[in-house]
């Protein structure tokens, strides 16, 4: 089996490599007339974009307060859904969901590693 280290060292030398391509492109970007023009124009139809979909926001205010707990419902209970498929797996059972078209959902696990300290 390969090494931890080894398998990080090769993914940080692969992070930097892209980094430097990256920075190429954005020096090519950044030098380009045509491109910094689109930039601009895309930057003002942001910007009505926005004025627009704030005065639209500002006549729904119900609705926008109702969007907004749904959304903290959402992320409330896929927080207890982790935490109670977490707690089945440790205890050895099957983790798996069913829905109302008998389609079965199983559980994706990612591990991830930051800098300690």
């Amino acid at each position: 089996m390969t090494d931890l280290n080894e398998i990080h060292s090769r993914m940080k030398a692969t992070r930097e490599q892209k980094k430097k391509v990256s920075e190429v492109f954005r020096d090519v970007f950044d030098q380009s007339k045509p491109y910094q023009d689109v930039l601009e124009k895309l930057k003002e139809l942001k910007a009505k974009k926005a004025q627009l979909e704030n005065e639209i926001r500002s006549g729904m205010k119900h609705e926008m307060e109702q969007l907004d707990r749904l959304k903290i419902d959402l992320q409330s209970d896929a927080i207890l859904l982790s935490d109670a498929a977490m707690s089945k797996l440790m205890k050895g059972e099957t983790v798996e969901i069913k829905d109302e078209n008998d389609v079965k959902y199983e559980p994706v696990f990612k591990v991830t590693f930051k800098k300690a300290g």
